[in-house]
């Protein structure tokens, strides 16, 4: 997976997390970006 596609689905992820109004949404949303931002690092740091 490119890393482009993998910090656009950060962002996708971080702005739909704040614009639902539930907070378990929101939770899972934070748990989906975390995880592809430590992924996204992981594939840049190598």
């Amino acid at each position: 997976m490119k890393t482009t596609y993998i910090l656009g689905a950060i962002l996708v992820s971080s702005v739909i997390g704040a614009i639902v109004p539930t907070r378990s949404a929101k939770t899972i949303l934070l748990v989906i970006s975390g995880l592809l931002a430590a992924y996204g690092l992981m594939r840049l740091l190598g």
